[in-house]
């Protein structure tokens, strides 16, 4: 059993806390669109019900997993401001760092484990989502919980971590399997049945809700229009896109900005990512069943063959890649981590220490002002319509689906959708694949926004890229 908190290392975690906390909120509320999500499932739940209250009818809020919003469903019954829920945001990303440490310390040394936490806690990768109400942070505390319940053998505390996981986000499937090999290994099938259940019974209930409201379920609709009918054609291309990606970002955490779209950082995060697969493979042949090892494996295949590419998508990731680098650079891991965190707070962190975040305002400023100002109420419908109708005060829905011009205008219609926004060079998330389904909707809607005989434009914004046009 590891020694109870030194001064030193409460010291190296004070720090870490209190670094995330000085980045919040690294991000205006509502630009990813799922922070709106997660706080109107807050105040839904609140009020007794899961829908979205910011679209007519208030349908199902059959998008978003349902545990963070119900962590953050008492804070809802205090206030309606977003503030108080990006603080409680923040904290519980500033409590990563220590929840990592005091997993780490179990399977490495003491400075090893304080370094870890340090690199995690000045990540640019984390400290971007400081104070944003998303769900990473409670995903990787429920994985660290669940990881160290599963090592140390407490088979109903793992599975009710998992629980939360898996109702925190669907991505904590791919750790299953990993909790079932630990038990099954010491041939303790009884156990293997207690750590499966809990979760097996959380997401079957969430899964069967969502089923009786919309006939799917849908995450898995997500990854059948990222690939169609025909997978296999496009999973290599995918794959080979994303492990680009995300090892950029990786590589770009110790580089200066200036460099982060070279060659050179992306270089280096396969370096990095070499390194800790060579950390993986000595894990696994130390131990066939360590459910950290497997967990990971399991998450990187999954990270890799999902169409959506968002550098937050790391963060869980984080504490089991450096856990893996550290293995797989032996003797080197001291030296080698000091430098990388060395490297991060010089080139990343300390130059935006204290500045402001260059995202603290909507990039759609003028046109949601534009919107908002209008002089009779309005339904809107976009390609983001959470977020682009909570930025402009308005209710909103998303673009129908229709496959000829005159069914598209008439939904419109039909719906009272008495504005669109439509906005080019948008991000959808979807670089790995140009030809994705959600991608073609959106580009085909926005050409039949350009057709007079349904669609008149109200108003642009040039330098926003952004016009809002009404149905004839």
């Amino acid at each position: 059993m590891k020694a109870p908190i030194t001064p030193r290392s409460a010291c190296v975690l004070t720090a870490c806390a209190l670094l995330v906390l000085a980045f919040a909120p690294a991000q205006y509320f509502g630009r990813q669109q799922d922070d709106v999500l997660y706080l109107v499932g807050a105040r839904a739940l609140a009020m007794g019900r899961y829908c979205l209250l910011t679209a007519p009818g208030c349908p199902p809020l059959t998008m978003i997993n349902p545990a963070w919003p119900a962590v953050l469903a008492p804070l809802a019954w205090i206030t309606d401001h977003t503030g108080p829920f990006q603080a409680l945001s923040a904290i519980f990303l500033a409590a990563v760092p220590a929840a990592l440490w005091a997993w780490l310390r179990r399977r490495t040394d003491e400075t090893t484990a304080l370094l870890a936490a340090g690199l995690f806690a000045s990540s640019p990768l984390v400290l971007s989502q400081s104070g944003a109400v998303m769900s990473e942070a409670l995903f990787t505390l429920a994985l660290l919980a669940m990881l160290a319940a599963a090592e140390t053998g407490r088979a109903l505390s793992a599975g009710f971590a998992a629980a939360v996981l898996l109702l925190t986000r669907t991505a904590g499937v791919s750790a299953l399997p990993a909790l079932a090999a630990v038990f099954l290994r010491k041939r303790r099938p009884f156990d293997a049945a207690r750590v499966l259940l809990p979760p097996a019974l959380a997401f079957g209930s969430w899964a069967a809700w969502s089923w009786s409201k919309i006939r799917s379920v849908e995450k898995f609709d997500m990854f059948s229009l990222t690939y169609g009918a025909n997978p296999l054609a496009k999973l290599a291309h995918v794959a080979t896109s994303n492990a680009h990606y995300y090892a950029s970002e990786w590589g770009g955490c110790f580089a200066p900005p200036a460099l982060c779209a070279s060659a050179l950082v992306s270089i280096l995060g396969a370096l990095l990512a070499a390194a800790a697969l060579r950390g993986l493979l000595l894990a696994l042949r130390r131990r066939g069943d360590d459910p950290a090892a497997w967990t990971l494996a399991g998450s990187a295949l999954m990270l890799g063959a999902w169409g959506w590419q968002y550098e937050r998508y790391l963060i869980p990731l984080l504490p089991l890649l450096l856990w893996a680098l550290s293995l797989g650079l032996g003797r080197a891991a001291k030296p080698a981590l000091t430098t990388l965190l060395i490297l991060q707070l010089g080139a990343q962190t300390i130059p935006r220490l204290g500045r402001p975040s260059p995202w603290a305002e909507p990039e759609l400023a003028k046109t949601y002002a534009w919107l908002a100002a209008r002089p009779r109420p309005g339904l809107l419908s976009s390609a983001e319509p959470v977020r682009d109708g909570w930025l402009s005060g308005l209710p909103s829905r998303a673009l129908p689906r229709a496959e000829r011009d005159e069914d598209f205008a008439a939904a419109l219609k039909a719906s009272r959708v008495t504005c669109i926004l439509r906005v080019d060079g948008q991000d959808y998330g979807l670089g790995a694949d140009e030809s994705a389904v959600p991608r073609r909707e959106v580009e085909r809607a926005y050409r039949r926004l350009e057709d007079p005989r349904f669609f008149r434009k109200l108003h642009e914004e040039p330098t926003e890229r952004a016009a809002v046009y009404e149905p004839r």
